[in-house]
């Protein structure tokens, strides 16, 4: 496994060629882990999150339909936006409640 690197660009370099192994992202931003889910393009990858407190939980993106499923009880974000501000824990008005969410990708 990889160490986290401190700061993944919102262009999401090099991250195509570590997709497929078990690689891990630091995200600072809800931009940066669209920029993350984006860079799959119409592939699917199975990822876990693990936000700064709280506990790491599993989901699979489908990059051809756009969404994102909670992998331990199959729930649908209804878009991108909501899982991003589930996963930043965002308030009423979409500020994130985190400074950080580690990523590590599974499939």
């Amino acid at each position: 496994m990889q160490d986290f690197p401190t700061h993944l660009s919102a262009t999401g370099e090099g991250l195509m060629a570590s997709l497929g192994k078990p690689t891990r992202y630091h995200f600072e931003t809800l931009e940066e882990l669209r920029s993350y889910l984006e860079n799959v393009g119409d592939g699917e990858v199975d990822f876990s999150a693990i936000p700064i407190s709280g506990m790491a939980e599993s989901f699979h993106y489908d990059g051809k339909e756009k969404v994102v499923t909670r992998l331990d009880d199959n729930k649908m974000f209804d878009n991108i936006e909501d899982f991003l501000c589930y996963a930043f824990q965002c308030d009423d008005e979409g500020y994130p409640h985190t400074e950080y969410v580690d990523v590590v990708s599974l499939s």
